[in-house]
């Protein structure tokens, strides 16, 4: 790369993550993924901030810990968002206040009910036919 795209690429993750803080505080989570492309696209351009972004990580590793698995290659991001978010809820909720973990069952209860039902052996099994004859 180019000193030029390399300082480019620089400033349109600043630019991306400054305005993913401003957006953060509106309805929605909309701040999230555009904080996170800027800082992909920082750590992708500047060695200095993936040198600072290791040593955050060994610092703080709870923290941090979650946000540098999302950015590997072929992350699960929505599984780790679920567990992030129970983790949230565990930390702020009284445990009769705690909704997600019920919300996931009832969900799967639902869908599990919409599957067509498993016919039972005795209908399914094979019936020789007769062969016709020409």
């Amino acid at each position: 790369m180019t000193v030029f795209f390399k300082l480019l690429m620089t400033a349109l993750g600043v630019v991306l993550m400054a305005v993913g803080v401003v957006i953060t505080p509106l309805p929605g989570p909309f701040g999230v993924p555009i904080i996170l492309l800027g800082l992909i696209i920082l750590l992708r351009s500047s060695m200095w901030v993936k040198r600072l972004f290791v040593k955050l990580v060994h610092a703080h590793p709870k923290l941090l810990g979650p946000l540098r698995a999302m950015l590997r290659p072929g992350a699960k991001v929505v599984a780790m968002l679920w567990l992030q978010a129970l983790r949230l809820e565990r930390r702020v909720l009284p445990k009769e206040r705690r909704f997600l973990y019920r919300f996931r069952h009832d969900l799967k209860a639902i869908l599990r009910n919409r599957r067509p039902r498993p016919k039972p052996a005795a209908l399914t099994a094979h019936k020789p036919r007769k062969l016709l004859s020409y």
